[in-house]
């Protein structure tokens, strides 16, 4: 159902918006504009007019020609570049921008070669291979050896599940959900121009968000109602970014994952109906901040710091714990 769905959408997508040819401006060099362009021009031909003849009065005009433009260059870099940053409010287009005008560009090359348990992948196919295969058993690796004290203290959380199953909460029923609440996840998410392997972003998918409302929803519904996950929306762009150290070495790099917008939106469907059930028989202990709508890390830091004081005002005694495999309890007054 849902192939045939996303095969129409592409259908139309790909009709819509053929691939063309295009010049893109670069974002950094705005400040170039056609009146620089024309003094760039005029520039050269003084300089080629100055060059075989040598007239001083010439030379002085090329010279003082050439620091007007300059400092014009100057000003319209500055004032670019203030606009820019007062413009965005964000702290990474502050750090471009410098390191732009510092001429330190990062650029993103491709991993030229790989080396695994002494073998040296040089074929991007290969290397594409065991990073895939390297993230995708890292997990295991790291639970295969850990120590077993820790790996008994999992028993907690299983300890804390069978209590939870003697409290005898009320089974969670499936309640389905209407076009208007996948209009609104739809509209939820960030309006980005990134997109993965299907090339449909979210900006896309939000302006056709009233045209495929209908049949998404049905389909939604349909997921969680057979617990049948499509197999299209399993599959997402992974990009391994360098850490530091050795660049051949699969374990610097940390995978970056994009999912389809399709796949966001049934992940927010998934999260709404948790959410209501979690918060109807109050799963969460006050304690969880974090990932709750409502709650923040600020405030566990606010009631952790306001506990602390109240208890050195009383006198009493305050015990802190560090979660360290060799640490011990210490407290203090």
């Amino acid at each position: 159902m849902f192939n045939s769905f996303l095969n129409t959408y592409l259908r139309i997508f790909y009709a819509s918006f053929p691939l063309t040819r295009v010049t893109s401006q670069n974002k950094c060099n705005r400040w170039i504009t056609l009146g620089i362009l024309t003094s760039c021009k005029h520039k050269r031909e003084l300089y080629l007019l100055n060059r075989p003849l040598n007239n001083l009065a010439l030379k002085r005009y090329y010279k003082k020609y050439c620091n007007i433009l300059v400092k014009v260059i100057r000003e319209a870099k500055r004032l670019t570049f203030s606009t820019r940053i007062s413009k965005s409010h964000k702290t990474k287009t502050t750090w471009n921008v410098i390191n732009k005008v510092l001429g330190k560009q990062h650029h993103r090359n491709e991993i030229q070669q790989l080396t695994v348990e002494g073998t040296h992948y040089t074929y991007q196919q290969c290397i594409v291979q065991e990073l895939s295969k390297y993230f995708t058993t890292i997990v295991d690796t790291i639970n295969s050896n850990k120590p077993e004290s820790l790996s008994s203290n999992t028993s907690s959380s299983h300890n804390y599940l069978q209590h939870a199953e003697r409290n005898h909460y009320l089974p969670m029923v499936f309640k389905s959900f209407s076009t208007h609440e996948i209009i609104s996840m739809i509209n939820s998410l960030k309006t980005k121009n990134s997109f993965s392997y299907d090339e449909i972003s979210p900006k896309i998918l939000k302006i056709s968000a009233n045209y495929i409302s209908s049949p998404l929803t049905y389909i939604c519904n349909r997921v969680f109602s057979t617990g049948v996950y499509p197999d299209r929306l399993k599959y997402s762009t992974v990009t391994p970014i360098f850490k530091k150290g050795n660049n051949q070495a699969p374990s610097n790099y940390r995978p970056i994952s994009v999912l389809t917008s399709f796949a966001k939106v049934l992940e927010s469907t998934l999260y709404v109906r948790l959410t209501e059930y979690i918060t109807l028989n109050n799963l969460l202990t006050d304690q969880q901040f974090g990932f709750r709508k409502g709650y923040s890390t600020d405030e566990a830091i606010f009631k952790l710091t306001h506990e602390v004081l109240n208890a050195l005002n009383g006198k009493s005694m305050v015990g802190l714990r560090k979660s360290f495999r060799h640490s011990q309890p210490f407290s203090f007054n």
